[in-house]
């Protein structure tokens, strides 16, 4: 049996918008990008992958996958509050 160090390895998500120019802008999680996303204008999309994080590295395990903005919740205070995925404006 080993008796060296062992290295830390966690599963975690990675968020970024994309731009409609295909650029990529990070975020640290669900709520932050899509509280964001219409800053980034027409075309932006908030996406998520799955990663390994170790010390040195981060290797993804699943490709780059669109979230759909999140949906009103009347039951939940703070879900789905905010811009509408429309643009418009709340009356």
């Amino acid at each position: 049996m080993s008796s060296g160090m062992a290295l830390a390895v966690s599963r975690d998500r990675e968020w970024i918008i994309r731009n409609a120019k295909g650029r990529k802008f990070v975020f640290e999680s669900a709520e932050e990008a899509f509280e964001e996303l219409h800053e980034y204008g027409e075309g932006a999309v908030v996406l998520t992958r799955e990663v390994y994080r170790g010390m040195f590295r981060t290797k993804p395990v699943t490709d780059w996958q669109e979230v759909p903005p999140p949906v009103a919740d009347p039951d939940v205070p703070g879900v789905g509050e905010g811009r509408p995925a429309d643009g418009g404006t709340d009356l």
